[in-house]
């Protein structure tokens, strides 16, 4: 199931690639990385909803639908994800996590419905909580910011009273060689992170897992990608007149690259709306409002033969 949190961890990954790939030079661009780094930790009080739409070489195969909640120290973060499958249908999974002073809740809402467990991480007040390597990465993400540069028609402004909306376009010439570094790093810090590597991982192309032996797309691209390369940008974000961040939209194109060095297309479509600053509201999290008993306690009883 980690393997399942490459949609999040992607667009996490989208978010940090972008803000870097735009130069900082420009007011509107230094806005949105002031922006996205406010959002994703100084910000106390925020709801986020947003989807992103995964294609691998021009075929659909993943979906993710996210709503999260930051109120302080309570946090409601569902994830819902829709895979496609043969018959034309779709198969939902996903889970709930909600935190508050006490602890993590984790609703396992697919794979053991109707149960709960407690985790034992510590809850936090932003939606990213910082180390010393996120910092280090921030740092050199301002240092790239810095040095990169794209033509001046990628880039358009449209201003309101309400804010402005900011969008940037970059085909596969215009794309910076350093903004595909700055995947790469980010790429292998997130995994380390979320998936729990946690070391260097020896690459060995004389004894690698075939892409079609995976059991799905997403842990293939996880696992067995050595490299991203951006390919293509078409983003569009919005601050309101405080210069927040309110919304990103548009397609990312990335090219992986295999252990076995076959290079595929992944498509990203996201749509993500950020709102409620400073008026957001997570409740006490109580077992009765989402009807489930904790997995410890929980008698499974089978069906009769």
């Amino acid at each position: 199931m980690l393997h399942s949190k490459l949609a999040t961890i992607v667009f996490t990954v989208f978010l940090c690639v972008i803000f870097a790939s735009a130069a900082a030079a420009e007011a509107p661009l230094g806005e949105i990385w002031n922006g996205g780094c406010s959002l994703l930790f100084d910000t106390d009080s925020v709801t986020v909803d947003g989807e992103a739409r995964f294609s691998l070489d021009g075929e659909y195969f993943k979906t993710a639908q996210l709503h999260y909640v930051q109120d302080g120290y309570r946090s409601f973060y569902g994830l819902k994800l829709l895979t496609p499958k043969a018959d034309g249908s779709e198969m939902e999974t996903g889970w709930t996590i909600i935190a508050d002073e006490e602890g993590y809740y984790y609703v396992m809402e697919a794979y053991h419905p109707g149960t709960y467990r407690v985790g034992s991480d510590n809850c936090r007040n932003t939606l990213l909580r910082r180390s010393v390597e996120l910092d280090s990465l921030t740092d050199l993400g301002g240092i790239i910011v810095r040095q990169l540069t794209f033509p001046e028609d990628a880039l358009t402004v449209s201003e309101t009273d309400s804010g402005k909306t900011v969008r940037i376009v970059l085909d596969a010439e215009q794309v910076p060689n350093l903004a595909s570094s700055a995947l790469n790093v980010c790429a292998v810090f997130l995994s380390d992170r979320w998936f729990g590597y946690g070391h260097d991982r020896e690459r060995n192309e004389e004894e690698f897992i075939s892409f079609d032996n995976y059991v799905t797309v997403t842990e293939a691209l996880t696992d067995g990608t050595v490299r991203w390369t951006v390919r293509d940008v078409d983003i569009a974000f919005t601050l309101d007149s405080q210069g927040r961040l309110t919304g990103v939209k548009g397609n990312l194109g990335l090219l992986s690259v295999f252990v076995d060095g076959t290079i595929r297309e992944v498509d990203v479509q996201v749509d993500l709306a950020i709102t409620d600053y400073n008026a957001s509201y997570v409740k006490r999290f109580n077992a009765g409002d989402y009807n489930v008993t904790l997995a410890s306690d929980y008698d499974v009883v089978l069906p009769e033969e």
